[in-house]
């Protein structure tokens, strides 16, 4: 397997490409992140996925997060603390008051060990040690990509040697006419959820489940024109509260559909759903070297993330799914996207 570029943390970093006569994709070893997911679209490969061409772009002041593994924790941890079985935790505040995402060093800054490696899958690894970004307790967690026909696969483990918090995804940042086409709002969108988890002025999660009926966030049904909801709601950053069907373990939580007749559902056994639309892409105010890369510049709304997940900040909201995992149990989440045309 080739390296990629230099070490990190002693380390050899690799670059894996992942094949099927529909999908190629290019994994790196850093972060777990996807770098390029090219789909056969009418004999033409369209790069659907945003990334750098370098593992030094990544190194050298990169966007944080960018179409990376997730973890310890996806999304917000208000003010930064929480407190499990009687001990309070401090963790990274990395997000104004808040904790984002693991931290300023969470698994997007981790090299990765891999485990196994075929033409369609990789398995990599990675332990973080007790009082990382201040979480308590050692884990070790693995991900799986995947190459199935025209579906990429992704599937997340993790064990812990005392009780922590853990809720993993990827932050995928995509456009299905190619990331370097334009904004996302030409797409249309669907997502399977009916309530969203609400959130205060600092977009801390305050508990309080917001039903979609009637709102522009109601995105349920037939795909809706991004335009005019992001017109109507403002630009979209929440995460909503699928509607799994009775008895059913996985479920088809979202629909985008490019222009170009690109379809990309988004399966997953997660309950929760972030969906944001590429808001402060290029903003001027992030470093010069976040919003560029594989030959394209990115602006406003360049892509979407869909990212399955449980709902956010739940160590605060006994109402809400349980990110605790403890010693003896395994966390396990699996979800998948599927490309077909119209």
């Amino acid at each position: 397997m080739p390296a990629w570029g230099d070490t990190v943390n002693g380390k050899e970093v690799v670059l894996r490409t992942l094949r099927s006569d529909i999908l190629e994709v290019d994994v790196s070893s850093l972060g777990a992140t996807l770098v390029a997911v090219r789909v056969k679209l009418s004999e033409e490969w369209i790069d659907v996925l945003m990334g750098y061409e370098s593992l030094d772009r990544y190194l050298d002041n990169g966007k944080p997060n960018f179409s990376s593994c997730v973890g310890r924790c996806a999304n917000r941890i208000a003010a930064g603390t929480f407190e499990l079985d009687g001990e309070t935790y401090t963790l990274d505040k990395n997000n104004g008051p808040h904790h984002l995402h693991g931290g300023t060093e969470g698994f997007w800054q981790q090299a990765f060990d891999v485990v196994s490696c075929t033409e369609t899958s990789l398995t990599l690894s990675v332990s973080e040690p007790d009082g990382a970004m201040g979480y308590p307790g050692r884990v070790d967690v693995k991900v799986t990509y995947e190459v199935r026909g025209n579906e990429l696969h992704f599937s997340y483990e993790g064990v812990t040697d005392k009780p922590t918090l853990l809720s993993m995804t990827n932050h995928g940042y995509w456009n299905l006419k190619g990331h370097h086409a334009g904004d996302v709002l030409d797409h249309k969108l669907m997502v399977a959820g009916s309530r969203t988890t609400a959130v205060d002025g600092s977009m801390a999660i305050t508990g309080e489940l917001l039903s979609v009926d009637g709102m522009a966030l109601d995105l349920r049904g037939e795909p809706k024109l991004l335009r005019g909801a992001v017109e109507e709601a403002g630009p979209i950053d929440v995460n909503y509260c699928l509607d799994r069907p009775e008895g059913a373990t996985d479920m088809l939580a979202a629909r985008c559909v490019g222009p170009n007749g690109l379809i990309m559902d988004v399966w997953t056994d997660q309950p929760g759903l972030q969906v944001y639309t590429g808001n402060f892409i290029g903003m001027a105010e992030h470093p010069p070297t976040w919003w560029h890369g594989k030959g394209a510049r990115w602006e406003k709304f360049g892509a979407v993330c869909l990212e399955p997940q449980l709902w956010p900040d739940g160590i605060h909201h006994k109402h809400f799914p349980s990110p605790i995992l403890r010693p003896g149990e395994t966390y396990r989440q699996h979800s998948w996207h599927v490309f077909t045309t119209e």
